[in-house]
């Protein structure tokens, strides 16, 4: 059977995200896509967290940085769950965004719970300036996109962002990728292998597989429709 041609707004979405992940890659073009990152930190760091307390043990607070970077200092806990969990937490917060908000109802529950989780993030764990600006800014932007994009526009928007989300991940593997094969500096990847015994490329080179993935098999879910449900 022949696979249906792409629909406008779907070849939109992925024109878009194609556009994103070039621009992500190089430093000028990060700059332009900045506050992209800056949500993408916000949930990396936030699952960290979130890690941290659900295996037994606490975040002391989340640093976001104005350079798009961010920390998140932890006491005890998990060791493999929390150091995974910043990239895995963001691109499974993404394939949600994307399955989930692929109608408009849908989308609008997701963009003020995405919302709404950074407000709680911002309450309990954000301390500084560059955190609170950004991590505000964004929250504000999801609940207003939740209240009043409608249609089509409140889809595309919350899968786009959910695309980011997952491509940012694995786009920040590219930089895990240079870290662990070139320099001792530390890393999640380097975490995970002080706590498995297997090399920080190995969980490097999976984290980004993953990305891929879940990119490739959340859209096309998320677009799979059966005869008659769309004209």
């Amino acid at each position: 059977m022949a696979s249906r041609p792409l629909r406008r707004d779907q070849s939109l979405l992925l024109a878009a995200s194609v556009v994103a992940f070039v621009l992500w890659v190089f430093p000028l073009g990060r700059m332009l896509i900045l506050p992209l990152v800056y949500l993408n930190t916000h949930l990396h760091e936030l699952c960290h967290a979130l890690a941290a307390v659900f295996t037994g043990g606490s975040a002391e607070r989340i640093l976001v940085f104005w350079d798009g970077s961010g920390v998140t200092p932890i006491l005890g806990g998990w060791l493999p769950v929390v150091a995974s969990a910043g990239y895995v937490g963001a691109m499974v917060i993404g394939a949600g965004m994307i399955y989930f908000g692929r109608s408009e109802r849908g989308a609008k529950l997701i963009l003020a719970g995405v919302g709404s989780l950074l407000v709680v993030s911002l309450l309990v764990w954000v301390r500084n300036d560059a955190g609170w600006i950004t991590g505000l800014l964004w929250a504000a932007a999801l609940l207003l996109m939740a209240r009043f994009t409608k249609g089509e526009t409140a889809v595309f928007a919350v899968q786009f962002i959910g695309v980011q989300q997952i491509l940012a991940a694995g786009l920040s593997i590219l930089t895990l990728l240079r870290i662990s094969t070139g320099t001792e500096k530390q890393s999640d990847a380097q975490l995970m292998a002080s706590a498995t015994g297997f090399p920080a490329i190995v969980w490097a080179s999976l984290y980004a597989g993953l990305a891929v993935l879940l990119t490739f098999l959340t859209l096309k879910a998320a677009w799979h429709e059966k005869p008659g449900e769309r004209g």
